[in-house]
Formats: C-alpha cells, sequence, structure tokens
C-alpha cells in the first residue's frame, strides 16, 4: 500500500484548500444567490467557473468538479473498482437504486477493504431505509425498534421519527450523509494506502452536495436557518 504514498500526499495538497464549514457558511448568510455563488471565485473553483458558457451555471460547474476529481483519482489509481463505484451513482441512467446496491456490495465483497466494507454496509442499510419508505414498503414503527441500538441508531431514529412528523426525507438523508462522513473521515489518518483516496472521493461528493443544496436554497430564496438546517458534516 505504499505505492499510494504519493497519491496521499497529492491529495492532502488539494484538500488543504476544500470548502471549510465558515466558507458554506459565509455562502448561506450571502445576500442572495448571484453573491453565494461568487464567494467562489477565491477558491479552487475560480478556473472552472471562468470556463462555464453560462453565467452561474452552477449545475455544470458541479458537475465539471466531480468529473475532475474522478478523473485525478483513476489516474492515481487507475481502473480501481472501489473508486470507480463511488462515483457510478452520478452516471446511472437506466440502472435502479437497487442495482446500485447490489454492485457496491459486490464490489465491497471482493476487495474487503475494512473501511469501504463499513462505509458500504451504512450506505446499503440506510439507503434501502430510504427506498422502502419512498416505495411505501416500510413499517416505520417496526425499523425505529429494530435499529434503536445499532450503529446506526442516531440516522435511522432522527429521519425516521421526522418523517413520521413532517412526511420529509431531508433529516434522514442528511443523517445518512452524516453517517457515512463520520465513517471515512477516519481516512484522514491513513498515510499510506487505498483508503485516503476512497475518502477523498466521498469529501468531493459531499462537497458538491453541499454546494448544491446552498445555491438551490439562494436561488429559491428559502430561508437562511432552513438552509442551515439541511447542512451536512464536511470532510475539512
Amino acid at each position: 500500500m505504499v505505492n499510494y504514498a504519493y497519491a496521499v500526499g497529492r491529495l492532502r495538497a488539494i484538500e488543504a484548500h476544500m470548502l471549510d464549514e465558515s466558507h458554506l457558511i459565509r455562502m448561506v448568510e450571502a445576500p442572495g444567490f448571484e453573491e453565494a455563488f461568487l464567494t467562489l471565485a477565491d477558491t479552487p473553483y475560480a478556473e472552472k467557473i471562468d470556463k462555464l458558457e453560462v453565467a452561474f451555471d452552477f449545475e455544470t460547474l458541479l458537475k465539471l468538479e466531480l468529473l475532475t476529481a474522478k478523473e485525478l483519482l483513476l489516474n492515481l489509481a487507475p481502473q480501481n473498482e472501489i473508486l470507480g463505484i463511488m462515483f457510478k451513482k452520478y452516471e446511472m441512467e437506466n440502472q435502479s437504486d437497487e442495482a446500485y446496491l447490489a454492485e457496491l456490495n459486490r464490489i465491497a465483497q471482493k476487495h474487503r477493504f475494512p473501511l469501504f466494507t463499513q462505509y458500504v454496509q451504512g450506505y446499503t442499510l440506510l439507503n434501502q431505509l430510504k427506498i422502502d419508505l419512498l416505495k411505501g414498503q416500510l413499517d416505520v414503527e417496526k425499523a425505529l425498534n429494530q435499529y434503536r441500538y445499532s450503529d446506526f441508531s442516531r440516522a435511522a431514529i432522527l429521519g425516521l421519527e421526522h418523517y413520521q412528523k413532517s412526511g420529509s426525507l431531508h433529516v434522514l438523508e442528511r443523517e445518512i450523509d452524516n453517517y457515512l462522513m463520520e465513517i471515512l473521515k477516519k481516512a484522514k489518518y491513513r498515510v499510506f494506502g487505498l483508503e485516503p483516496l476512497i475518502g477523498f472521493a466521498y469529501a468531493k461528493e459531499i462537497e458538491t452536495k453541499l454546494l448544491r443544496l446552498i445555491l438551490t436554497g439562494k436561488l429559491l430564496q428559502v430561508r437562511v436557518e432552513d438552509i442551515k438546517e439541511r447542512l451536512r458534516l464536511s470532510y475539512v
């Protein structure tokens, strides 16, 4: 695993310039959408902003950022199945969520990196809860009792109880992301190995998700407090 020493050093340098909580809060508290977007002009996103064909096209900006992260990681670890599946969820057109979960588990069983295995277990269980909720196939009270004393208790209980009260999935989705971030943040303390690359892949996923959430909220003039309630833990 010392073979990834160069890759880890390269990613650590990039991580030092990723968006931290203070920058995200500054975006949330900006007077409007354009002001929030323009805070990215003094970040590494500036280079891609200059290449946008349509001003303030944040969806294209975020797609470019994820594509850049994927290309970087697959250059550092060519043809790596784990890194490939981490990004595949954004490239699916005809594949169902269940099919993605099955493929994710197949790769986890094949490669057996402990940190990745733990991530896949949490991702699969919690997203299956969400899928079953959307299909009307989940007994919420039974699920609450089943996961109350499990490793997934916070995400499951907060998310399901909020859904019972409001019919909204946003707390469950936030807590799923936070649970997975707590797992993969451990990769920051690994000096060698594939884990820091896996952690970086998820860090970029969450960073772009946070930017989409904030900028969509500002565009729709959502209250600052409501946007803050939906923020996830960041990697940096």
